[in-house]
C-alpha cells in the first residue's frame, strides 16, 4: 500500500493523531513522581481504622496516634507512603471510577488549607474497588465506588458532596505500604514454589472451608473477608464442589477433622437434597433439577467412598450415576435438567454440565465398575471435544472448558481419546496465549487470565483452568506411550510450556491466598485463613474459591512425580 493511496494516509493520519491524543492524556493525568512524599500513619484494630496522621517521615511522632494507640491496645500500624499524584477527570462519572488502579491508588481531597486522605487500604477494607459501574450481560464490574469515596470525604469535612465537588482539589494518590517490624512473607513464584508450599495451600483451603461448616453440614456459602459477615444466598454444584474437595484433602493430609468435615457436608446433601426423579435419585431442592448438582454430588460421594473416609457414601453411587445415564442423549450430550412434576428430561444445555457428568460417571465406573458408566462417560468426552462444537462460543464457551479436560485424564487409562488430548492441548494453548506475563499489568497477575490492563483479574477461573491444565499436562507427558515409540502424540516442546504455564498459576494462587493476607485488614483474622478471595481486591470469598484452588493444588501434587520424575 502506498502513502499515494487515499486510504493509507487515512490509516496513517488516524495513526497519528491517536499517537498525539494518547501522548497528551498521559501528559495531563499521568501521575507526578515529584510530589511531596507525605507518609499516611494508621492504625488498625479488628479491621477498623481507628486512628490517622499525615506525616513527614515514618517513625515521626504524632499525639493523635499515640491517643489511639492508648485506646486501642495491639493496634496495627501501617505506612502507605505517597509516591506519586496526579489529577482526575470527575466528569463523566465512568471516567472518574475508571481514574483508580484497583488496589494500588487512593485518593486525596484538599479544600482550604487541609488535605484528607483515602488510602488504597482503606478502599479495600470498604470493598470499594471494581465496584464503580457493572454491565450486567457480561458479569464485569470495574472501577472506584466514587460515590461511597466522596460520601467518606464529605463526612470527614462535614459539608456535602456537591458541595466537595464545587470547591475542593480532588487528586489520585500512589502509595507504598509498609508495615514497622514485620518481615514480608517469602515471594512465591514459578521458579521459587515448593512442594511444600503446594501441600500447605491445599491444607490451608480445606481448613478455612471446614471451619465454616455449621452442625448440619452446610458451609458458609459466602463471606466478605474485611467484616466476616457471612453473605446471603447457596448452591448445591458448589457444595457438593466443596465437599469434593474435603474428601480430597482429608486424604492428602490424612486428617480426622477434614475426614469428619466431608463427612457432614456430604450427609447434608445426601439427607437433605437428595430428591426422587421419575424412577431414579437426583440432588436438588426445586421441581426442576439440573444435571451439575447431581454429577458433582456424584463425585462427592464416590471420593468419600474411594478414600475410605465412609465406604457407605457409595451406597447412593448406582442410583445417582443410573439418573445421569437417563439424561443422556444419543448424540452423547445430556439434557441438563429434569422436571420432577411432569416425570421428564428439559433437553437443554448449559455451561459445565456435561463435563462434569462425564468425570462424575468415569469415577462412579472406577469404584463400581459398572461399564454402562464408563460407557457414558466415554461418549460424553467424545461429543464435547468434537460435534458439540457448532461454532466458537456455541452451547459451551471454550475458555470454560475446566471439567472436560479433567474427564479427559480420568478415562485415559481406561478409554484413551487422542481426539480429547488434542483438544485439550489446543485449549491450554488458547489459555497460555491469554495468561499475563511479569509486569504486563499494574496488578500482581503473572499467571492470571485476561486482556488488558483495566480489568482486575480473577482468580477463580486461574484455578478452574489449573485443574483442567495440570490434568491435560499429566496424559500429555505420558502420551508417547501410544504412539509405539515413534513420534510423541505432544511434543515435549509442548509439555515443557504447558509445565511452565502451570507453575506460573500456581505461583499467582498461593501468592493471593490469605495466609495471611492482610490480616489488619480483616475483622477476624482466623476467620479467613486459608481462604481465596474472587480477586486481588474482591474480598468476597464464596466457597468454590477455595474449592477450585484447593483441587488445582492437589492434583499438582499427585501429577509431581508423573511430571518431575520425583
Amino acid at each position: 500500500m502506498s502513502l499515494r493511496d487515499p486510504l493509507a494516509r487515512v490509516l496513517v493520519a488516524w495513526a497519528l493523531v491517536t499517537a498525539l491524543a494518547c501522548a497528551l492524556v498521559r501528559h495531563a493525568f499521568a501521575l507526578d513522581p515529584g510530589a511531596r512524599h507525605v507518609v499516611v500513619a494508621s492504625l488498625w484494630s479488628e479491621g477498623q481504622l481507628v486512628g490517622r496522621a499525615a506525616l513527614a517521615r515514618a517513625g515521626d511522632p504524632d499525639p493523635r496516634l499515640d491517643a489511639a494507640r492508648a485506646d486501642h491496645p495491639g493496634a496495627t500500624l501501617v505506612y502507605e507512603t505517597v509516591v506519586g499524584e496526579g489529577p482526575v477527570l470527575l466528569k463523566p462519572d465512568a471516567a472518574f471510577a475508571i481514574s483508580f488502579v484497583p488496589g494500588r491508588d487512593g485518593m486525596a481531597v484538599t479544600l482550604g488549607d487541609r488535605t484528607e486522605y483515602l488510602t488504597p487500604d482503606e478502599l479495600l477494607s470498604r470493598q470499594a474497588f471494581d465496584q464503580g459501574f457493572e454491565i450486567p450481560s457480561l458479569g464485569f464490574k470495574a472501577g472506584l465506588d466514587v460515590t461511597l469515596a466522596l460520601a467518606i470525604f464529605a463526612d470527614r469535612f462535614d459539608t456535602t458532596v456537591p458541595d466537595l465537588l464545587d470547591r475542593a482539589k480532588v487528586r489520585r494518590i500512589r502509595v507504598e505500604r509498609s508495615l514497622p517490624g514485620e518481615t514480608p512473607p517469602r515471594l512465591i513464584t514459578a521458579a521459587t514454589m515448593t512442594r511444600d508450599d503446594v501441600r500447605d495451600g491445599a491444607i490451608a483451603a480445606a481448613r478455612f472451608l471446614a471451619q465454616g461448616l455449621d452442625a448440619k453440614g452446610r458451609f458458609r456459602y459466602m463471606v466478605d473477608a474485611p467484616t466476616n459477615r457471612t453473605l446471603p444466598g447457596y448452591d448445591w454444584p458448589r457444595h457438593a464442589g466443596a465437599t469434593y474437595f474435603l474428601a480430597q484433602a482429608a486424604d492428602l493430609a490424612q486428617d480426622p477433622q477434614l475426614a469428619a468435615a466431608a463427612v457432614r457436608a456430604g450427609g447434608w446433601l445426601r439427607d437433605h437434597a437428595t430428591l426422587t426423579c421419575g424412577d431414579h435419585r437426583c440432588i436438588g431442592d426445586q421441581n426442576v433439577v439440573d444435571v451439575g448438582s447431581t454429577s458433582l454430588a456424584l463425585l462427592a460421594f464416590v471420593e468419600i467412598a474411594r478414600t475410605k473416609i465412609d465406604v457407605t457414601f457409595g451406597d447412593l453411587v448406582p442410583e445417582l450415576a443410573a439418573f445421569l445415564r437417563a439424561q443422556q442423549r444419543p448424540d452423547g450430550d445430556f439434557m441438563h435438567e429434569y422436571n420432577r412434576a411432569a416425570r421428564r428430561p428439559i433437553d437443554v444445555q448449559l455451561l459445565y454440565y456435561t463435563g462434569e457428568a462425564a468425570l462424575a460417571l468415569s469415577r462412579a465406573a472406577l469404584l463400581r465398575g459398572d461399564a454402562r458408566d464408563l460407557d457414558a462417560a466415554t461418549r460424553a468426552l467424545a461429543r464435547l471435544v468434537g460435534p458439540g462444537w457448532d461454532f466458537f462460543g456455541s452451547r459451551y464457551y471454550f475458555g470454560e472448558e475446566h471439567w472436560t479436560c479433567q474427564a479427559m485424564e480420568d478415562l485415559w487409562d481406561r478409554a484413551p481419546d487422542p481426539r480429547a488430548l488434542d483438544f485439550c492441548v489446543r485449549w491450554q494453548d488458547y489459555n497460555r496465549k491469554l495468561q499475563y506475563a511479569a509486569d504486563e499489568t499494574p496488578y500482581d497477575a503473572e499467571g492470571a487470565f485476561g486482556f488488558g490492563p483495566l480489568v482486575t483479574p480473577r482468580l477463580t477461573p486461574v484455578g478452574s483452568r489449573t485443574e483442567a491444565g495440570i490434568a491435560t499436562l499429566d496424559v500429555a507427558s505420558r502420551a508417547s506411550a501410544l504412539s509405539g515409540g515413534g513420534t510423541p502424540l505432544v511434543p515435549p516442546e509442548e509439555v515443557a510450556e504447558l509445565d511452565a504455564q502451570m507453575r506460573r498459576s500456581l505461583a499467582l494462587l498461593l501468592r493471593h491466598q490469605f495466609r495471611p493476607g492482610p490480616r489488619f485488614l480483616f475483622a477476624v483474622p482466623g476467620a479467613v485463613y486459608g481462604a481465596m478471595p474472587g480477586s486481588e481486591v474482591d474480598w468476597q470469598l464464596r466457597i468454590d474459591y477455595a474449592q477450585h484452588t484447593g483441587s488445582a493444588l492437589i492434583r499438582w501434587l499427585s501429577g509431581f512425580r508423573t511430571v518431575h520424575g520425583q
